[in-house]
């Protein structure tokens, strides 16, 4: 009996470390599915401005589902209001000509849904922006676990010019744009059964692709001595992708915003930060600054933000760094891939086709001939400069 129980006892404490660690997956149940989300901004810059209202999704099958049919204002304490266009569903624009926020006037947001339901923003002041002095990239090194070498690559900072007041609160938004290019050029084409040249053999080559940076940058200037920021880090863009493999450009929107309004963004930064944390606070505790007039405890996700802006834009070239992202190379299938051709899917038309130093026609993966199948477009931004 005493060996059953020593047995069972090993067995119970052999178990333990493991039937103790289980994931954690709250049952919210549908309570804080298809609650009203507001993203939208107002700054001294000239609009038009961009609404965009959708409707929370399930944690277990994320997504943006458009919230369309809104009745959607801009209202200013001076009595001046316009009310937007819906270009695409759930997407309000206001009119180019339009309302353009004015430094030291307040602004709130008025939202009227389909279903009688009335949404409005608090009034918050649109603060006179601290002015960026400078962008710049400094090369950086970081161990990274499961790689054979150090990640390499720039990371992104800033300087501010001094503040005319002593405390100010800065929200950044990032967008990258950069230049990549195919790995083939399209020499040829095959389209409604026929196989002809490929005009423009360059014209698939280089493309260009606009991505915002999904991390939260904000900052308090209270604690300072100065009201000046010097050596800010951004964001980290290694040599493991393309992006800076032909010349990269940053975007930075500096944003002085409320004190309100940075409340709630260090707060979801902070959510951000430890959402693997079983005590974390769930997303929907973070309230922004709208409410249903008719019923506040309603949940409502979030912000209307009121900001003064600066804005700098920086061009930099391939690092002097080693390079590790995939590249393609023609294969015995790309090659044998050109017998089968007459029997390709229809729908796949047109099929681009390249060839290699023999003039050896091969058909590879298209994605390593049409750069636009990586996400980007084959025209050239307007504000692009070359080296």
């Amino acid at each position: 009996m005493k060996t059953k129980l020593l047995l069972i006892l090993v067995v119970f404490l052999f178990l333990l470390p493991v039937s103790c660690i289980q994931q954690y997956w709250p049952d919210l149940g549908d309570k804080y599915d298809k609650l009203l989300v507001v993203d939208g901004t107002i700054t001294n810059n000239p609009g038009p401005y961009t609404i965009k209202l959708s409707s929370s999704s399930s944690l277990d099958n994320p997504g943006w589902i458009s919230y369309p049919g809104c009745v959607v204002t801009i209202i200013c304490e001076d009595g001046t209001t316009e009310s937007l266009t819906e270009q695409d569903p759930g997407v309000y624009l206001t009119s180019p000509q339009g309302i353009t926020g004015e430094i030291g006037k307040k602004y709130k947001i008025n939202i009227e849904t389909p279903d009688g339901k009335i949404y409005e923003s608090s009034f918050e002041e649109l603060k006179a922006p601290v002015e960026l002095d400078s962008v710049y990239t400094e090369i950086e090194y970081q161990v990274a676990e499961g790689l054979p070498h150090d990640l390499a690559g720039y990371r992104f900072y800033l300087d501010t010019k001094p503040a005319l007041k002593d405390t100010n609160y800065l929200f950044w938004r990032l967008e990258s744009t950069y230049e990549y290019h195919s790995d083939f050029l399209a020499r040829y084409v095959y389209d409604n059964g026929q196989l002809s040249v490929f005009p423009q053999s360059d014209s698939l080559f280089t493309c260009w692709r606009t991505n915002k940076i999904p991390e939260l940058f904000i900052y308090g200037t209270s604690h300072l001595s100065k009201p000046v920021i010097k050596h800010f880090p951004l964001h980290f863009v290694s040599t493991e992708d393309r992006e800076l493999a032909i010349r990269y450009s940053l975007l930075v929107s500096q944003l002085t915003i409320t004190e309100a309004a940075y409340s709630y963004w260090d707060n979801l930064r902070r959510q951000n930060e430890n959402q693997e944390s079983l005590y974390t606070r769930q997303p929907y505790q973070i309230r922004g600054n709208i409410r249903n007039i008719n019923n506040p405890d309603e949940p409502v996700l979030g912000y209307f933000l009121v900001a003064g802006v600066s804005e700098q834009r920086i061009f930099v070239g391939k690092p002097p760094l080693l390079f590790h992202y995939s590249v393609c190379e023609l294969t015995e299938a790309d090659y044998d891939a050109m017998r089968f051709l007459r029997y390709s899917n229809k729908n796949e038309w047109p099929l681009y086709i390249t060839t290699d130093k023999n003039y050896a026609l091969a058909l590879p993966n298209q994605a390593c001939i049409d750069c636009r199948l990586k996400g980007g477009t084959n025209i050239k931004p307007d504000f692009w400069e070359d080296e």
